[in-house]
């Protein structure tokens, strides 16, 4: 793992797109990262269709989601607006 990336705890639901935007501070450059709904229930169980349970479902992720990030900020795989996505 890459010590020098960092993920505050600041992740916030955004319904009207379907995603989970996230931050990732790499050696103080911060990157806007985001994951689908739809990758994250490929990957665990959603209670429900509630921003709490989104967000419930993001943090039991965390670890891998993390992971997944730091492996496409290494392999600078960016999208067009500069930031990491999940889909």
């Amino acid at each position: 793992m890459n010590q020098s990336i960092q993920f505050p705890d600041q992740q916030q639901w955004h319904e009207a797109k379907g995603i989970v935007v996230f931050p990732a501070l790499n050696g103080g450059q911060l990157i806007q990262c985001h994951v689908s709904l739809n990758f994250l229930t490929q990957h665990g169980e959603l209670v429900d269709s509630s921003a709490a349970s989104v967000l419930a479902l993001f943090e039991q992720l965390r670890f891998d989601l993390e992971e997944l990030v730091e492996e496409k900020i290494a392999n600078e795989d960016f999208d067009t607006n500069g930031d990491i996505s999940l889909t």
